[in-house]
């Protein structure tokens, strides 16, 4: 295999994460725990699609210029992916236990969510296209992913604080919010890796 079709596979597995982005995005704010689930499962299905060329890869002796590129860029990419399904879990984890957030809330994850979406669209076409811009535009989401959770855990500080927030809220806003950066972080990993 050369650099070109291992850039082209990686490509695949973020354009087949795409729209499952955007039905886990439908999912929560419509508050449909069934689209979650389904899009946890086609998740799964998708990375278990990839381990027996993982390991392929993995457990050859002699290794090309490219398969140690894929070997290089796997764990970001899995650290992007488990922080994926940390967020589907959580996400689902709202809805099924019935847990309020405020409007407030809600319009704070729709915006890093978003920021989060275009992110990962901008680090998809990165892995082909290696813009240096793009590139640049990876890095510069993270920052302002990073810089508005900080702004906001103060703000979320104060709800809690006043009462408007439930502890058991609380968590949940946290945990999706922190699985938010991590996704964030291994896309810049990835790009920087690539």
């Amino acid at each position: 295999m050369d650099e070109k079709e291992l850039m082209q596979r990686f490509r695949d597995v973020f354009e087949a994460t795409e729209p499952m982005l955007e039905q886990l995005e439908k999912g929560f704010f419509s508050q449909q725990a069934g689209v979650i689930q389904d899009c946890e499962k086609r998740f799964g299905d998708l990375l278990i699609s990839r381990v027996p060329y993982v390991e392929r890869i993995i457990g050859e002796t002699q290794k090309t210029e490219a398969d140690m590129t894929y070997v290089r860029l796997l764990p970001a990419l899995q650290t992007i992916a488990l922080a994926i399904e940390n967020l589907m879990y959580k996400m689902e984890s709202k809805l099924v236990s019935n847990v309020l957030f405020s409007e407030k809330a809600l319009t704070e994850i729709r915006n890093l969510f978003h920021l989060m979406r275009e992110q990962f669209r901008d680090t998809k076409d990165y892995v082909i296209t290696r813009s240096p811009a793009l590139k640049e535009a990876v890095s510069m989401h993270m920052d302002t992913m990073f810089r508005m959770i900080e702004e906001l855990a103060i703000v979320h500080q104060n709800r809690l604080i006043t009462g408007i927030c439930m502890p058991q809220a609380s968590y949940l806003y946290l945990d999706i919010t922190d699985s938010l950066k991590r996704i964030s972080r291994g896309l810049v990993d990835f790009a920087n890796k690539v």
